[in-house]
């Protein structure tokens, strides 16, 4: 919920602060964006690289944390990859032109071999006159066909380089959408995706449902047993959500310990038993700390869901969503609460 978020972001913030205070880092903005992802811990590569670094009283200045940025916050790295590939496909480009006017200048080349070949040549010209422009014209078009090989495969070679330019610039982009803790997509990829759906869903008039949960009692969980052992549970419940979710769904870390599902073209009650699956299946998964081998018990989690209406914005769907989310967590948590398919509204409360 909101509330939990606001004191995850407090305590990381306070713990980022003492941290850098602790290591000697200046308070700049890029040291506390690096430190704050660290003080949160989600992101363990992030982590084991500074843990590493102070191991071995290695200095964390300015440098390395712009190298950390690049390397671990997503947006700074979709940029540089952006910025990189910019670079090298107007390098790509100027080869392609170079290629294309070298096969126009040999094509050139021998067209005027052959040209003035066949203007020596008369009705009085000599057999060894014809063997001799013969052979200008023979080399000339040995000497094009070389070149034109070695042209060819310097056109390959940079076909593949414009490709492995575009699936890096692919991945760039798939990381900048895609939670680094678990795997699916984040609030950035989700923001978008709605907007996305809610222009099809109000143009087709197709149904769309937007599903919104939360891990019940989260943080007492994080408090007991850790923030590592509460990241298992953040994959743990993310894997139930991809793997229940139907063809077409799309699963994303909505915030904190929030997932939300947006589902096209699913009515109301299909949505219910989407969600209703993934509750069950997430109540089902006994807990057990990797470290130990001890049982943890297992977690629940709660869901809202709310259905597209004509009109709707992003914020008015998600905010219906979120607030069947509150009555199930009132409710006594570990359930799904839906609101009222459009048709299914009392007319006291039609229009």
């Amino acid at each position: 919920m909101q509330v939990e978020d606001i004191e995850f972001a407090t305590e990381w913030s306070e713990r980022a602060l003492q941290l850098m205070a602790q290591h000697g880092i200046p308070p700049a903005p890029d040291n506390y964006s690096v430190w704050f992802r660290y003080a949160s811990g989600r992101v363990p590569e992030l982590n084991q690289e500074i843990d590493g670094r102070i191991a071995s009283a290695l200095p964390i200045d300015l440098d390395t944390t712009v190298s950390l940025q690049k390397k671990y916050l997503t947006e700074g790295k979709l940029a540089d990859v952006t910025l990189n590939t910019g670079a090298r496909l107007n390098t790509e480009l100027d080869q392609i032109l170079k290629i294309i006017e070298e096969s126009v200048g040999n094509s050139t080349a021998l067209g005027t071999t052959v040209r003035e070949a066949s203007e020596g040549l008369t009705s009085q010209s000599s057999a060894s006159d014809v063997r001799k422009a013969v052979e200008a014209i023979v080399n000339a078009s040995r000497k094009m066909e070389q070149r034109s090989t070695e042209l060819e495969e310097h056109l390959q070679a940079t076909k593949k380089e414009l490709n492995e330019l575009q699936q890096n610039l692919e991945k760039a982009h798939t990381e900048a959408r895609t939670d680094g803790l678990t795997g699916v997509n984040n609030r950035k990829a989700f923001d978008e995706a709605l907007a996305r759906e809610l222009d099809k869903a109000g143009k087709s008039g197709e149904p769309l449902c937007l599903a919104i949960g939360d891990i019940d009692h989260f943080k007492k969980f994080n408090d007991t047993f850790g923030h590592r052992t509460g990241d298992q549970v953040l994959r743990l419940v993310a894997s139930c959500l991809k793997s229940g979710a139907l063809a077409g769904h799309f699963v994303a870390r909505y915030g904190g310990e929030e997932f939300a599902v947006i589902m096209p073209a699913t009515e109301l009650a299909s949505a219910e038993a989407v969600a209703n699956g993934v509750r069950e299946t997430v109540q089902a998964r006994e807990l057990v700390k990797r470290s130990t081998g001890e049982s943890l018990g297992r977690v629940t989690m709660s869901m809202g869901i709310a259905q597209f209406k004509p009109g709707d914005t992003a914020a008015s769907l998600i905010e219906r969503a979120d607030a069947c989310l509150y009555e199930a967590k009132r409710a006594g948590r570990n359930r799904v609460i839906t609101e009222f398919a459009p048709d299914q509204l009392p007319k006291a409360q039609a229009g």
